[in-house]
C-alpha cells in the first residue's frame, strides 16, 4: 500500500486535477495564441504538465479518476475569473477550454497561469514536507522545482510583449 494515510491519496489526486487542468489550460490557450513565442511557450508548458500527470499517476494510483466537469449552471466562469483571477484556479474540476474562452487577452491568461503555477509550487513544496517516503518527498519537490521554472517562464514571456 503506497498510502498510509487517506489524506495521501486525496493529496495525490488533487496534484493530478492540478496538472490535468493545467495541461489543457496550456493546451487550449496555446490554440488561441496568436504569438509564435507565446504558442511555442505554451506547448512547451502543456506537454511538462501532461508529462507531470503522468508521473504521477503511474507512480501513486494508475486508477485516478476526475469525476464530472464543473458544468456553468454549477459555476459561472467568467464571473470567477474576472472577480477573482484566483490562483487557485488548477485546484477546481473546471471545463478548462471553457474557461480559456472566457479569458479575454491572452495577457490576462498568462498573468492567471504564472499564479497558478507559484500556487502550485508551494502545494508541491507542502506534499513533501508531508510525505512519509524519501521517493514522495524527492518527487513532490522536483514537481515544486518545475513548477516555479514554468512561473518564471511565463514572467519572462509578460515582460517581453
Amino acid at each position: 500500500m503506497l498510502f498510509e494515510h487517506l489524506e495521501e491519496k486525496e493529496a495525490v489526486k488533487k496534484a493530478s486535477l492540478i496538472e490535468k487542468n493545467g495541461y489543457d489550460f496550456y493546451a487550449h490557450l496555446a490554440e488561441r495564441a496568436e504569438d509564435r513565442d507565446i504558442k511555442v511557450t505554451l506547448k512547451k508548458l502543456a506537454s511538462e504538465e501532461k508529462r507531470h500527470m503522468k508521473v504521477l499517476e503511474d507512480k501513486y494510483y494508475p486508477e485516478a479518476g476526475f469525476g464530472d466537469l464543473i458544468t456553468n449552471e454549477e459555476i459561472d466562469i467568467e464571473e470567477y475569473v474576472n472577480k477573482t483571477m484566483d490562483e487557485k484556479v488548477f485546484t477546481l474540476n473546471l471545463d478548462m477550454e471553457k474557461l480559456v474562452h472566457t479569458i479575454d487577452t491572452v495577457h490576462k491568461a498568462i498573468l492567471l497561469a504564472m499564479h497558478a503555477e507559484r500556487y502550485t509550487a508551494e502545494y508541491f513544496e507542502g506534499m513533501a514536507e508531508k510525505t512519509s517516503t524519501e521517493d514522495g518527498k524527492r518527487i513532490y519537490k522536483e514537481l515544486a522545482d518545475e513548477e516555479r521554472k514554468h512561473a518564471r517562464e511565463l514572467e519572462v514571456l509578460l515582460e517581453s510583449k
